[in-house]
């Protein structure tokens, strides 16, 4: 269900950030691999299924998964961390919904996604991330 941030649910939603952002920090992971997918209403490789792949912090490599091409713009997906600040800022800006699902154990975000305003057409954004595991 999504959470109004504008609402007393903010500090569910601040708490539920520390947590899992303090469980994913403690995780031994390093270097790791995810599919990610950017959903909005964006130019590509918006709404393209990514395979990401990040070393000490800093995104490596990303494939197109429907090409199985690597795309030279490291910047567009986002890390792990990204994505924790991503939530932050939405919490920050008071954005109309936002709604995160986190991994059970690892603490990542899995699914997050937000509406900033709520009469505003096409500002909504869904960020998402599957498979994650560890690169060598």
């Amino acid at each position: 269900m999504p959470v109004n941030a504008n609402s007393q649910e903010s500090s569910q939603l601040i708490t539920e950030l520390q947590k899992n952002r303090e469980l994913w920090r403690s995780q031994p992971l390093k270097n790791y691999q995810y599919n990610y997918q950017q959903q909005c209403f964006c130019p590509s490789p918006g709404n393209t299924p990514l395979k990401v792949s990040v070393k000490n912090g800093k995104i490596t490599q990303v494939i197109d998964l429907k090409t199985n091409q690597a795309i030279a713009d490291l910047t567009y997906p986002k890390t792990i961390q990204q994505l924790f600040q991503i939530i932050a800022e939405a919490i920050e800006k008071k954005a109309y919904e936002i709604l995160v699902t986190y991994h059970s154990t690892l603490g990542y975000p899995t699914r997050i996604a937000i509406d900033y305003q709520k009469m505003l057409a096409d500002d909504e954004v869904t960020y998402t991330v599957e498979n994650l595991s560890k690169l060598d």
